[in-house]
């Protein structure tokens, strides 16, 4: 069993729906497009175009579905971004001790010309937070995430107190 400095959570992207009913529509009239005119002009070989049009909606529809694992343990934050519940992709890695600021992202100052804004979160709303801080990589750098009630009260404890977060119940 893990040490009680662990937390871990798996945040679907919940705001690409529409791309991913696109994905599937858009390719699948295609593909049906195609096999019909196969069918109807007796060009079999259209048949293979066919495959290749089912075979690429199926790889966009999977690329598309993405997911996000944070990762806390002590005070490192490890974000990773997951394709397709298999593909993992290490997206930001950050120490606690770095954020300048952290809240709502309903409450947050605007993102400045020369920040990075990098989005680990959900959808882009109210339950989403931001985290400010200054990264060796990126520069100034805005995180928005979406966690749990766990990594909040666990944030809540283990970020600096200047920072001044707590979780309004």
């Amino acid at each position: 069993m893990l040490g009680s400095d662990y937390r871990e959570l798996i945040v679907p992207k919940l705001d690409n729906h529409g791309k991913l009913i696109g994905i599937l529509a858009g390719g699948g009239i295609l593909t049906l497009a195609s096999i019909i005119l196969a069918i109807v002009s007796g060009r079999f070989l259209l048949l293979i175009l066919s495959l290749a049009l089912g075979a690429g909606t199926f790889y966009l529809f999977y690329n598309n579905r993405i997911e996000y694992e944070y990762v806390i343990s002590g005070d490192q934050l490890d974000i990773t971004k997951i394709l397709s519940q298999s593909r993992r992709k290490p997206l930001l890695t950050v120490s606690l001790d770095k954020f300048t600021a952290f809240g709502k992202l309903t409450e947050a100052p605007p993102v400045s010309d020369s920040q990075t804004l990098v989005l680990a979160c959900s959808a882009q709303d109210t339950a989403c937070y931001y985290a400010d801080f200054d990264h060796p990589e990126y520069g100034q750098t805005r995180l928005l995430l979406t966690p749990n009630e766990d990594i909040l009260l666990y944030l809540e404890k283990h970020l600096p107190r200047s920072i001044g977060f707590r979780i309004l119940k």
